[in-house]
């Protein structure tokens, strides 16, 4: 039975023919040699009567027999050496043909995987962890540590041939693991690509930088130093002093497109849920077409914190999602993880419609570019991070009295995000009565500097007794009593505050009467319960808040309040002790409540 014996860094690998096999780049070839050297419909091997023929498919490249490239088609025979793609030292793809059944056949000398363009060193990639997924479909398991290559039996032609009278016995097929499938009667020859734990996952084993002395001699390290050194430079020089987060990833995109020869690049950062969103992306095109990502080599850059090198993304990950690679044309990808010490802040994703486009040089540029692009990114994450929490404060000191507001920036008083149980919050809210009506014979801005007035003035007195505003609504103001900063007194001082805007709104009057403007009346209602207080909102807005049946019933209770009534519900006048003159209303019925509630009125505060 002949055989081709294909040779490859990882050692050489055994095919047996059929009486017709087609070579190529194609799945469709029944020999799949994944090789951007190789075409996609490369060359036929047949049997004709006794005599196997190599036929030439036009290819680019060309077939080669003993170095001679094949015009049309040639006979071959036991030994002799085939090239597919070039003559050029370490390009072409060296097999040998075999003929008589276990003829040894020693690899022909060739350069390592190091010098073939887009493919990785075997020295500098991580060992492919097996996979199973191979659908049980003949692949072998790959070869495990310490352990000695087993020989390798093809579902398809039987138990390895018999060793030739004479002849030492063949070497073994090293273990084919996910490297090697069968599918659907034909056989795939991965080449060059020694990690497919899930893809080529392969991780860039940058060397620290050694003493002078260590490496002197070391012209390649040198370089390889010295080339790590001007990108780190150039790129600190292009992006340090940018602030801006949007123009910084812009700039990472420009260093990313200058060091490697991507189609496309995108820049990926998690958001508060950890997922991953695309924050800038191009084409070096510069059309403004979508970008497709794959969800599949994302989710292991970052489950794994590991970068991913894939020389033909759809064949890589064809047990998942290939299909969609193929669609949407990823063939070559990079995608390198932002990692800002042991925190995962995004990822880089660099592909090419080109197979093979990249190799382990162009892995150890990105993964050097986003490491220090990691440490930039981070730095603008944090300091917007700061504005925006000077933004908070600043609001947030607009919502509390002046003095917790000091203690707050103190430190001595925490504001935490979330939501607090509180089991006694006293709730206070006000409206004016009759301003619908009064508001429809005002124009709009009148109406609007009369609220503006009226609100500065009553926003003091709640600070003033130390309550923290929550909301205006329309006319109405809700504040509260207990939080962030709880006191014994909390019910006494949010009644004081309403006896307080009762006489401040006479005062109100007084000037409003003085240049010939109607007078205004206000409600107050005032509930002492538990409820739930924290921040409520979206990530871009926030409110600190109340939220519970306390804060409605007070808004109820302001509901039934007349003109210049100040009513309390009968859980706060029993806090409120002997400090104030009150008188007992006739029960009501409160929505949510079943029986009629006792009210009081509020009519003003004892002095001793």
């Amino acid at each position: 039975m002949a055989r081709l014996i294909l040779l490859t860094p990882d050692g050489p690998h055994s095919i047996e023919l059929r009486a017709t096999n087609t070579l190529g780049r194609h799945p469709n070839n029944t020999i799949q040699l994944l090789d951007k050297i190789v075409s996609k419909e490369h060359c036929v091997i047949e049997k004709r009567d006794d005599t196997w023929i190599l036929r030439d498919l036009g290819s680019l490249n060309g077939s080669y027999v003993n170095g001679d490239r094949v015009q049309g088609e040639k006979s071959v025979k036991h030994g002799d050496e085939i090239i597919f793609g070039t003559l050029r030292p370490g390009e072409g793809l060296r097999a040998r043909f075999d003929n008589l059944a276990g003829a040894s056949l020693a690899p022909a000398p060739s350069q390592p995987a190091a010098s073939r363009p887009g493919h990785a060193p075997v020295s500098e990639v991580t060992p492919p962890t097996p996979m199973a997924s191979s659908a049980g479909r003949g692949a072998s398991s790959g070869r495990a540590s310490g352990t000695s290559p087993q020989p390798f039996s093809s579902p398809l032609s039987g138990p390895p041939p018999a060793t030739a009278p004479g002849n030492p016995p063949a070497p073994p097929a090293p273990p084919i693991g996910s490297r090697t499938q069968f599918l659907s009667g034909s056989t795939r020859v991965e080449l060059m690509e020694a990690a497919r734990a899930i893809g080529a996952q392969i991780q860039a084993k940058t060397k620290g930088f050694q003493a002078f002395d260590a490496v002197v001699g070391d012209q390649a390290q040198l370089r390889t130093d010295y080339e790590r050194l001007r990108m780190a430079w150039e790129l600190t020089r292009t992006i340090s002093t940018e602030r801006d987060l949007d123009k910084l990833l812009e700039k990472i995109l420009d260093a990313l497109f200058r060091f490697v020869a991507a189609d496309r690049a995108v820049i990926l950062l998690r958001n508060e849920d950890g997922e991953l969103e695309p924050h800038a992306a191009r084409r070096r095109d510069g059309s403004t077409d979508s970008i497709p990502l794959s969800t599949t080599i994302l989710g292991h850059v970052i489950r794994e914190r590991a970068s991913v090198l894939t020389h033909d993304a759809a064949m890589d990950f064809a047990l998942s999602k290939g299909k969609s690679m193929i669609l949407n044309r990823i063939s070559s990808a990079i995608v390198v993880p932002l990692l800002h010490e042991e925190t995962v802040l995004g990822a880089v994703w660099l592909d090419s419609a080109s197979l093979g486009q990249f190799g382990a040089k162009d892995l150890e540029i990105v993964t050097t570019v986003s490491a220090q692009a990691a440490l930039f990114i981070q730095n603008s994450l944090l300091s917007r991070k700061v504005e925006q929490e000077i933004i908070m404060r600043e609001r947030f000191s607009r919502l509390i009295a002046p003095n917790v507001a000091a203690e707050v920036e103190a430190g001595r008083l925490e504001i935490k995000k979330g939501g607090v149980g509180l089991e006694h919050c006293t709730v206070f809210n006000s409206d004016i009565r009759g301003f619908t009506k009064m508001s429809a014979h005002v124009d709009a801005a009148t109406v609007v500097d009369m609220l503006n007035e009226y609100f500065e003035q009553m926003v003091e007195i709640i600070f003033r007794h130390e309550g923290t505003l929550d909301k205006f609504m329309g006319d109405g103001i809700m504040a509260f009593w207990g939080a962030p900063k709880a006191s014994i007194d909390d019910p006494v001082r949010a009644v004081r505050c309403g006896l307080d805007q009762l006489q401040a709104v006479e005062r109100f009057n007084e000037r409003r009467a003085s240049v010939g403007a109607p007078p205004i009346a206000i409600g107050i209602g005032v509930h002492t319960g538990p409820l739930v207080v924290g921040y409520v909102g979206s990530s871009k807005a926030l409110s600190y808040t109340v939220i519970g049946d306390t804060a409605n019933q007070s808004a109820r209770l302001c509901g039934i309040a007349e003109s210049g009534q100040l009513i309390v519900s009968g859980g706060t006048r029993r806090l409120l002790g002997d400090h104030f003159e009150v008188r007992e209303l006739a029960p009501v019925m409160l929505k949510g409540i079943a029986e009629p509630v006792p009210i009081f009125n509020v009519l003003a505060e004892k002095h001793s």
